[in-house]
């Protein structure tokens, strides 16, 4: 019989990603999914900028390639799956 409702572990564990999501906002970073990736950067006058002319993940996703000391990979432990964006 398939599972119909959430368990108790898999609530809290949304409940801890919902506050570590609102912590990264309170301590300025983003954080975009790119394919199998999770990335988060500063957000800065200069990524503001960035986002504006193309879009979050392609300026964060420069920011990465380009070894920026304000981007990061998050090791995802296989949680996060592809986001099938093109």
């Amino acid at each position: 019989m398939p599972q119909k409702y959430l368990k108790l572990n898999q609530q809290a564990a949304i409940k801890d990603l919902e506050a570590a999501l609102r912590n990264m906002k309170r301590a300025g970073l983003v954080m975009v999914g790119i394919d199998g990736a999770l990335l988060a950067s500063v957000r800065n006058d200069e990524l503001e900028q960035e986002m504006l002319a193309r879009s979050a993940c392609e300026a964060i996703l420069e920011r990465q390639n380009n070894d920026c000391p304000l981007t990061h990979d998050i090791n995802h432990y296989g949680c996060y799956r592809d986001s099938g964006g093109a």
